[in-house]
């Protein structure tokens, strides 16, 4: 019985009503095989849901289901990148309207690059959505009123590199746009990456977060990772010259978010060029990172990074760290150990101190014949290097775990 029923509901392919009963039809379950295999952008650009009426019912049913965006890794970023700066960039309007009206209202989670969102917030300061052809202005309709997302409830962004800089030129000085992207949202990402060419500066920074904050609340989650892709580091610097390379030092981004009181939830800290973690630490131009005070004004924080210095601890009334609740080490290595524990020790609410070892570690210390990895450089690595956390942090969970499969290897 429900063979026969699936034979009769086949959905017509064809544009032309009067010739569907002549030419066969294909099943419903090759119809959504085929369906599947295409990106959402292609089925839009390319108009399928205008081939018949029924079959661009089932795929808005589809396009529905796709609740997970990125742009970094779709066809429309390419296009992006080859028509913004040539005579195409209006069609590349119109079909960025196209999409946003069939698909992206739709979506829930979106990841985007941050040239491709300030070109969004460029379009809905165009008196709500138009897109410009040949002079004549093209009016959109948001899927709901004043909403061009409507179920937008996480956003990623993707800030430096190739995915675009952020400084006080791209104009987020409009916070009445934000209104119109979207409804309040519950996650925010930031994926930042700092270079020597400071295409990101702090004083961008600050105008961007003051124009999501705008389509934010309290209960909002605020996750931030800070990649360095510097030739300086981010080593200790004195007043003078942490002033003069703010640009490109992770304390002043998160300094920035503190001052217009955001609550970040996980901050994760990235150096993109780390030594191998099997050089000796004490190497020539080893890069390491000096721990602020501030790092620990998070509930997560992840540290991905070779430890050096360590911020002095002073007993200060108005110094309260009772956020943090998560501290991880990911294969990297710690100078100095019983300051960092002296450092994670004003953190009172903290529960559980993860390190993350590389997989291949206990693999080469087998194959050692030489004793090299007994050296103290490696002893972050090892249970025995983390033998006075139980006494410095009794509230806490310690545990040492393999990037491989994470599974525990001490707790």
């Amino acid at each position: 019985m429900s063979r026969n029923r699936c034979r009769c509901a086949r959905l017509p392919v064809l544009r032309i009503p009067a010739t569907n009963e002549d030419l066969p039809q294909l099943p419903d379950e090759i119809v959504e095989l085929i369906v599947s295999k295409v990106l959402p952008t292609e089925i839009v650009a390319y108009g399928w849901d205008q081939v018949s009426r029924s079959f661009g019912t089932f795929v808005h049913r589809h396009l529905c289901s796709k609740t997970y965006f990125c742009a970094h890794h779709d066809p429309l970023w390419d296009l992006y990148k080859t028509t913004r700066n040539s005579y195409d960039h209006q069609k590349f309007d119109k079909l960025l309207v196209l999409l946003i009206k069939k698909y992206l209202c739709q979506v829930e989670d979106i990841v985007l690059p941050v040239a491709l969102f300030s070109h969004i917030q460029h379009l809905l300061e165009q008196n709500s959505y138009l897109a410009a052809t040949s002079g004549t202005a093209c009016s959109f309709r948001h899927p709901q009123p004043g909403v061009a997302f409507s179920n937008l409830s996480k956003l990623t962004i993707q800030i430096g590199g190739e995915c675009g800089g952020l400084t006080l030129s791209h104009n987020f000085e409009n916070l009445k746009t934000s209104s119109s992207l979207c409804k309040t949202l519950h996650e925010i990402n930031l994926d930042i990456v700092l270079s020597d060419n400071e295409d990101v500066t702090c004083a961008g920074f600050r105008e961007f977060l003051r124009f999501l904050k705008e389509i934010s609340c309290v209960s909002t989650l605020w996750n931030i990772r800070l990649s360095d892709n510097t030739t300086s580091g981010q080593g200790w610097s004195g007043p003078a010259n942490l002033n003069r390379y703010r640009n490109k030092m992770f304390i002043c981004y998160i300094r920035t978010m503190l001052d217009l009181s955001l609550q970040i939830n996980q901050l994760e800290l990235v150096d993109k060029r780390k030594a191998s973690p099997y050089m000796l630490v004490m190497a020539h131009g080893r890069r390491t990172i000096y721990m602020f005070p501030e790092f620990k004004r998070c509930r997560s924080l992840v540290i991905c990074y070779d430890i050096g210095l360590i911020a002095p601890v002073f007993s200060h009334e108005n110094d309260h760290f009772d956020d943090l609740l998560h501290f991880e080490v990911d294969e990297s290595h710690v100078l100095y150990k019983a300051d960092l524990l002296e450092y994670l020790k004003s953190a009172h609410e903290l529960r559980e101190v993860k390190v993350v070892i590389p997989s291949t570690f206990h693999s080469r210390v087998s194959r050692c014949t030489e004793g090299c990895f007994s050296n103290p450089d490696f002893a972050c690595f090892r249970a025995d290097g983390w033998c006075s956390v139980p006494a410095k942090l009794p509230g806490a969970h310690f545990e040492i775990v393999s990037n491989d499969a994470r599974a525990p290897i001490m707790a």
